[in-house]
């Protein structure tokens, strides 16, 4: 499976999942997804967020590749993160320490 982070994983992560013959899980801000949500909260540089996403649209044993704009990461509902992918990195924030040595594919890093 590919999971998109809003906004930009929208763009990048349906081609991405369509090419390999995945599913495609949309992960959103708080109250934009209809029916049951599962949540997960992480900070940020300037404070909290969280992201939703809908129950059962992960099964405990899935795969999942994690697209996003900058690095992201998280495993709650069992599936296995075997890789993530952004359109940049910023190394002073150290998202890639919070990967804890997953796979990145990234295509800018900007200093």
């Amino acid at each position: 499976m590919v999971d998109g982070i809003e906004a930009r994983g929208f763009l990048f992560g349906p081609p991405i999942a369509l090419a390999i013959g995945a599913k495609f899980v949309p992960l959103r801000k708080p109250k934009k997804l209809p029916g049951e949500t599962i949540f997960e909260e992480y900070e940020l540089e300037y404070g909290n967020d969280r992201l939703e996403m809908h129950v059962g649209a992960v099964e405990a044993g899935d795969r999942a590749l994690v697209v996003d704009d900058l690095i992201a990461t998280g495993e709650r509902v069992g599936a296995e993160v075997v890789e993530c992918a952004c359109v940049i990195e910023l190394p002073e924030l150290q998202g890639r320490q919070r990967l804890k040595g997953k796979p990145l594919c990234m295509l800018v890093e900007y200093r």
